[in-house]
């Protein structure tokens, strides 16, 4: 429908554009420009100069009342709620995307208290780690020293055990040489009389 009016209103409009153009180029103002030099009544000029100015008036008048008719002023409000439509829209993208923006802007605040909680539960783990290892380190330091000043002392005991044996053996060695050497046959008879007593003795 408003299709319609549109076109009707172009049509109108292009028949009072012609008529004005007839108006202004019609042999009577030809003849004026033609005459305006021989022609001697000036009135007459005048008159027919005032005709056209009316008519042009009226042809105006019509325009105006044909484009009211064709519905001109529906057609600027449409073209109005159009642009306010438009705007409307334009406002609500713009919030919405303001919306959106706010959104991500939270997220990335979310993610960066995240992240900077998994670091800190990182370096915490880290830290008793590197704690845990020390401390085995330690405790595997003390097991190796203990292990050593026990295998040291038992290193000195045997030592100590070795040269008693030797020492008892070098000091019989020496007392059997002392012995051979200074005892007479006659003692060594009354060693062996006393042994054999003190095994009759013990039987």
């Amino acid at each position: 429908m408003f299709g319609v009016k549109k076109n009707l209103a172009h049509s109108l409009m292009m028949v009072v554009l012609f008529f004005t153009a007839a108006t202004f180029f019609s042999p009577s103002s030809t003849a004026f420009a033609a005459g305006g030099h021989e022609a001697a009544d000036r009135s007459g000029d005048l008159f027919d100069l005032l005709y056209r100015f009316i008519n042009f008036a009226l042809l105006v008048i019509i325009l105006i009342w044909a484009l009211k008719k064709a519905g001109l002023k529906a057609f600027f409000s449409a073209r109005r709620e159009d642009i306010k439509r438009r705007l409307d829209d334009l406002r609500k993208g713009k919030e919405e995307a303001q919306k959106g923006c706010h959104e991500i802007e939270e997220r990335l605040k979310a993610f960066e208290e995240e992240r900077r909680q998994i670091l800190e539960e990182f370096r915490k783990e880290g830290l008793a780690e590197k704690e845990r290892i020390i401390g085995e380190a330690k405790e595997r330091v003390k097991q190796i020293i203990d292990q050593s000043e026990l295998t040291i002392q038992q290193e000195i005991q045997a030592a100590r055990d070795r040269l008693k044996e030797e020492m008892v053996d070098l000091a019989a060695k020496k007392a059997q040489e002392i012995i051979s050497r200074e005892m007479t046959d006659k003692d060594q008879d009354l060693l062996v009389d006393d042994f054999i007593e003190r095994v009759g003795k013990i039987h």
